[in-house]
């Protein structure tokens, strides 16, 4: 289970640095630029709506390796679609079959979590965001060195295929639990914490190497540390979130996250420096770290839930919540400025975190 968060993380990352040599091959505008990137939300949407049932009627483990099989053996067709149509095709179903592994990955690390009565689910998204590293470090390396994209993705997808089937060797079998009544309104508490949660984790990523550009006027060496130190720091809080859930529980410790992205998005703004900046980028990182996979533990475990419909619910409003950020941050930036845009997207999604795990989850 733990070798395919790993391998997801890593196809994630291994194609968008190379996304300047795909435009230049399809000769590419920046508005279809911005179709192929949109792309893949929009089938992850679709993969996220359908992944409830698919849990449901096939189990969490069916749910988890069929998909991803399908991303490996899709991936290297990013390489090679010969026009626009064709990529955003082939996009789309790489969307799809990923929200439909993200969700059976997650219900597998619901049971597991159950059966060993302690939490494993921040090291399994650690284990995510080491391999999303991992394939964009990977991938930048090979465009460095001259190694055509679709050999890069051959190889990937390869070593893809390799783990897919030796954890489809090692994974128990899985029942599906009774099909439970969603209440609808539960649905909706668990989609609005989602997509809060992905307003919170995608801003910094989008956002932070323009911000120290723009707003504090860093080189480009020193801007990309932004997202260096928040990634770290996502790791660091992922790989030690588990501890912290045994001692405080789920509830305290997605708190505590909150308020230290709270304190970071004040760090970054309220002071003109891009020492302040770069360390806000990092303690965010850190507070962030740990809510999407907690979330996600607790909307699959919900006694009122069916197997898979809470992480269904998660899923959907995560995507939703990454597809609008940078719509939101931009248009509030464009009318006032992007500290400004930064404080009224991230704390209003933090004020909508808080309300739902205090008085709804």
């Amino acid at each position: 289970m733990a070798a395919l968060f790993l391998v997801n993380g890593i196809l994630f990352g291994s194609w968008l640095p190379r996304l300047p040599e795909i435009r230049d091959r399809l000769a590419l505008g920046l508005d279809e630029v911005g179709l192929v990137l949109a792309a893949a939300n929009i089938g992850g949407l679709v993969g996220s709506a359908l992944s409830g049932p698919m849990v449901g009627r096939l189990g969490a483990r069916r749910t988890a390796l069929v998909p991803a099989l399908c991303l490996v053996v899709l991936l290297p067709g990013v390489g090679v679609a010969p026009n626009l149509a064709i990529l955003v095709g082939l996009l789309v179903a790489l969307g799809l079959a990923d929200a439909l592994a993200d969700v059976g990955m997650n219900a597998l690390a619901v049971r597991q979590q159950e059966l060993r009565g302690r939490s494993i689910f921040t090291r399994m998204h650690a284990l995510w965001s080491i391999g999303s590293l991992v394939g964009a470090g990977s991938s930048t390396l090979a465009a460095g060195a001259g190694t055509p994209l679709t050999l890069q993705l051959g190889v990937t997808a390869m070593v893809g295929v390799a783990v897919v089937v030796a954890a489809a060797r090692v994974l128990p079998a899985t029942e599906t639990r009774p099909r439970l009544r969603n209440r609808a309104r539960l649905v909706l508490v668990v989609a609005v914490a989602g997509a809060a949660a992905a307003l919170i984790e995608g801003a910094p990523h989008e956002w932070s190497a323009i911000y120290l550009t723009d707003v504090l006027g860093a080189t480009p060496a020193v801007a990309g540390l932004g997202f260096v130190l928040l990634t770290v720091g996502m790791i660091v809080g992922r790989l030690a979130g588990d501890r912290f859930v045994d001692a405080l529980g789920p509830r305290r410790t997605i708190t505590t996250g909150l308020v230290l992205v709270g304190v970071a998005l004040v760090g970054v703004t309220a002071f003109d420096t891009r020492l302040a900046a770069l360390l806000g980028f990092g303690l965010w990182g850190f507070g962030v770290s740990v809510i999407i996979p907690l979330l996600y533990g607790m909307a699959g475990s919900h006694r009122d839930f069916g197997e898979g419909s809470g992480l269904a619910a998660m899923s959907v409003g995560m995507r939703i919540g990454f597809m609008a950020g940078p719509t939101l941050v931009g248009a509030t930036a464009t009318a006032a400025s992007l500290p400004t845009a930064l404080i009224v997207v991230v704390g209003g999604a933090l004020v909508a975190a808080m309300v739902v795990i205090f008085r709804a989850l």
